[in-house]
């Protein structure tokens, strides 16, 4: 094979040898193959060129600075001294078209030195030239590039693009509330990645011929070791990045969960198979990230201190000297800050404390002190009874507690006094569902609340709760544990409330303070799972909640809780819906407390819903003018409803329309169902009254998911022949806005499959817009299939833990149809990669299903359930 065609084989071999070796080496070898190809091809071209016509061929951008990946754009600039455009469309060719064929993605301009200055009103065609290295051809012309053009860029130029860097920057790093490690990041163009660095680098280059990012060292801002870790941070980055090109074949940056594995398999870090693997990996990338965002943090400070250098004074605070510049607190210029051993303790407070009170913002440089003192830090640090009664006085502080907890966490001072929160430092967890690691998740959530304390919250109901919440101190340390016990194997809960008793004791917290601080952790997830898997308008269900939560104050706490929990996770995942269902379940809960009654009074129910039948009489008399007979007519219906939750939980304007639902279609014999919906907030119920249609589940399920819409709880009732179904459908957003088109379609749909006339396969796994989502890496991979015969004494519920694939519910179902089983309820919960679906199981008498073997065969055959294929036109199962 001829040379110039051994581009990619050259790439092989090399980088079969590059797992182990630096990022940057391996990135400068992929540049000189590059480079010695691409020599030889303009040697065999340049021959048509005469005396007097130049041509320098001349890399830009990473190719300049040799930073190639496999699979990076090759950028040229062809600069030339008025070479004819026929010369210069054949030599072009001649390179172009060979990189093309051995697979580089080229990027080229073709200009001479006084046509460079035109093309400099674009930031990253300014950056691409500040990146030029001579590749081959006219030394001489790239030496005039370099006096008459490099040389001479223009200072409004360099000023314009080094303040739009710094805007950028500080956005970036600056900014309250914005998570630093993200569980996917996209290693070129997220937060502390490679596009910041090179920012810092590009606008020092423009002031000072620093040749490479070791160069910034000479800088006075940074200090010892500091430029050392930003590159040894770059170099992590650009072998992963390089590990990432490889193994997805392409240009890929984004550091997905399902490569992680691969990724931290082929760097060396162990075997894919082992959750410690990518443990490791993740926890090294995200420490080399932190060091990135300290440094750009130094960096920035000290553009500010230049540009507000006559602003310094001196600022003290209860005998500690910090220096002031506009409203950012530095170190003093002189002296150590902590230098005294005898008050180091106190004196790392009394910081914190003056940043609370003062609401200056803080320097990088501070943070970096701050950050240096923290390794001085040991046990009489964290039993110190001076320090953790500063630490709850902060705590019970209103003003920016979440920003100083971060402050303190981002300084290493926080997991030195809590080492139980200490422990989640860069805890990935492994989820599309969760976006951050447990500590960004947590400060986020904290940050949430410091919006509840400003009264900036987006929910005013829920500020109102807020508002009668007391107690926000120990909600802030709930906060901080909350899923400390994600660390180790097990139920997180059980052993972050472990964690409370013992932290709580450390801190001094009183008795009750601690059970309510235990008791917030440990029942976290409570409102999320019963809102998201169970009926939250059977009263048993919100007794046994209240009686857990024991009184409306912990209920509010917990309420807060889940809300700001549950937004922190991700962007979308608190929807419309979610947000419904929890206020329903906190408003029966709070009900309940008000209406308290005990369970001697009525123990089967039985008064109450003769009291709910009388009721319905007169409300269809006085509101709905209906004859008292029919009104009575009406209330027996509703009494003989199965199950008996029916009159209990529908309203009564509700009960009345089903009845008339039921009468049209027993006066129609060619009538099988009528369906209406109704618009809500957070999403769409969907009613469908119909005569006893065999699996009609099914049918509702296909209708639903074959227009991208989602299935989200289910309620189904049967009166003699007929059957009530009530569905909540939301869109992909999980919210309500769902078009009068569809929900037209998903009905005529239906009624096909209720004549026969149409097939539920052909439609059950449709791709929608939200599917099919991504592979979730087998080594994450949890599912489970659990079954209760406790809550609810002819009822067994059935919860669902599985990937989420399309047409996952329709599947279940099916199988739960084929051992002769009933559904009354279903509550589904999707979070990114993951289903949490419950259904509510009965024999075809109405009885729990108490058989073990046939519960168990159920569970095998739901947790076999695969991701649909279609082979030779038939569906796989």
């Amino acid at each position: 094979m001829p040379l110039e065609l051994d581009i990619s084989y050259s790439f092989q071999r090399l980088l079969e040898k590059s797992r182990t070796v630096s990022g940057r080496l391996i990135s400068r070898q992929l540049t000189f193959i590059i480079d010695s190809f691409l020599r030889a091809r303009f040697e065999k071209s340049s021959g048509i060129l005469k005396k007097g016509e130049e041509v320098a061929v001349i890399a830009l951008g990473g190719y300049g600075r040799m930073e190639m990946a496999p699979h990076s754009d090759v950028d040229i600039l062809y600069l030339h001294n008025g070479v004819p455009d026929s010369k210069l469309a054949e030599i072009i060719s001649s390179i172009n078209t060979y990189l093309y064929d051995s697979g580089k993605e080229v990027g080229h301009t073709c200009r001479t030195i006084k046509e460079s200055f035109r093309y400099l009103d674009d930031m990253s065609s300014f950056h691409a030239v500040l990146d030029s290295r001579f590749l081959t051809g006219s030394k001489e012309l790239f030496k005039k590039y370099q006096e008459e053009f490099l040389a001479k860029l223009p200072a409004k130029f360099a000023t314009r693009y080094n303040q739009t860097k710094e805007d950028q920057l500080s956005e970036r790093f600056l900014r309250e509330g914005r998570p630093i490690l993200l569980s996917e990041p996209n290693l070129k163009t997220d937060l502390c990645g490679l596009r910041d660095i090179q920012y810092l680098y590009w606008t020092e280059k423009s002031r000072s011929p620093i040749r490479s990012l070791g160069g910034l060292a000479v800088l006075p801002v940074f200090q010892s070791g500091e430029v050392q870790a930003l590159e040894e941070a770059y170099d992590f980055l650009i072998r992963v990045r390089t590990a990432l090109h490889i193994l997805t074949g392409r240009k890929h940056d984004r550091l997905d969960l399902n490569l992680q594995p691969e990724v931290a398999e082929y760097l060396g870090f162990g075997k894919k198979e082992d959750m410690q693997t990518i443990e490791k990996f993740m926890n090294t990338l995200y420490s080399h990230q932190k060091n990135i965002f300290f440094i750009v943090r130094v960096y920035l400070d000290s553009l500010l201190a230049a540009q507000k250098k006559g602003e310094a004074q001196n600022f003290d605070y209860e005998g500690i000297r910090f220096l002031k510049i506009g409203n950012t607190i530095f170190p003093p210029s002189e002296g150590n800050l902590f230098a005294d051993p005898h008050t180091l303790y106190k004196d790392i407070l009394l910081t914190f404390r003056m940043i609370q009170e003062t609401g200056f913002e803080v320097s990088g440089g501070l943070l970096s002190e701050i950050r240096f003192a923290s390794h001085f830090l040991d046990d009489d640090f964290r039993y110190s009874a001076e320090v953790n009664g500063g630490f709850i006085g902060i705590l019970q502080n209103k003003k920016d507690r979440g920003k100083i907890l971060k402050l303190m966490h981002e300084c290493q001072v926080l997991g030195e006094l809590l080492p139980e929160f200490g422990a989640c430092t860069n805890f990935p967890l492994f989820s599309y569902h969760h976006e951050f690691t447990v500590d960004e998740h947590t400060l986020l959530i904290l940050h949430e609340l410091d919006r509840l304390d400003k009264v900036e919250f987006e929910d005013r109901e829920i500020l109102e709760v807020y508002g009668e919440c007391e107690k926000t101190e120990i909600l802030a340390l709930a906060i901080l544990l909350h899923d400390a016990g994600k660390v180790k194997e097990g139920d997180h809960s059980e052993y972050g409330a472990e964690l409370a008793v013992s932290v709580g004791s450390r801190l001094g917290l009183s008795e009750e303070d601690t059970d309510l601080f235990r008791f917030l952790v440990e029942k976290h997830i409570l409102m999320s799972e019963l809102s998201s898997k169970r009926d939250i308008s059977d009263k048993l269900l919100i007794r046994n909640f209240a009686r857990t939560v024991s009184n409306p104050e912990r209920l509010k706490l917990l309420y807060i809780l889940t809300i700001i929990d549950t937004k922190s996770v991700g962007a979308n995942v608190l929807t419309n819906w979610k947000k419904a269902i929890l206020n329903v379940l906190y408003k029966n809960s709070i009900d309940f407390f008000k209406n308290k009654r005990t369970d001697s009074e009525d123990p089967h129910g039985e008064e109450e819903r003769i009291a709910l039948a009388k009721d319905l009489v007169a409300y269809l008399t006085e509101k709905e003018g209906q004859d008292p007979k029919i009104s009575k007519t009406i209330a027996s219906f509703a009494y003989s409803v199965i199950p008996e939750s029916f009159l209990k939980t529908v309203s009564n304007r509700k009960i009345l329309k089903y009845f008339k639902s039921i009468t049209s279609l027993s006066q129609d014999a060619n009538s099988v169902l009528l369906l209406d919906s109704e618009q809500d907030p957070a999403f769409v119920t969907v009613e469908v009254v119909s005569r006893n249609i065999p699996e009609i589940l099914l049918d509702l399920c296909c209708s639903v998911s074959s227009e991208g819409l989602s299935l989200v709880g289910m309620q189904s009732y049967t009166f003699e022949e007929f059957q009530i179904h009530i569905l909540q459908v939301t869109d992909s957003q999980g919210s309500g806005n769902i078009s009068s088109e569809k929900l037209s379609r998903m009905e005529g749909k239906l009624r096909l499959m209720a004549s026969g006339e149409l097939q539920r396969d052909s439609i059950a796994f449709e791709r929608t817009e939200w599917n099919p989502r991504k592979t979730i890496p087998e080594s994450i991979i949890n599912r489970s299939v659990r079954f209760s015969n406790e809550d609810i004494t002819d009822t067994t519920i059935m919860e669902v833990r599985m990937p989420d694939m399309v047409g996952l519910v329709y599947r279940i179902l099916r199988k739960v149809f084929d051992f002769g089983l009933k559904v009354s309820h279903l509550r589904v919960s999707t979070s990114a990669d993951y289903a949490y679906d419950s259904f509510y199981l009965q024999t075809k008498d109405g009885e729990q299903v108490k058989d073990a073997e046939l519960l168990k065969s159920l569970e095998d055959k739901i947790l076999r359930i695969q991701p649909v294929e279609r082979m030779t036109g038939e569906l796989v199962f």
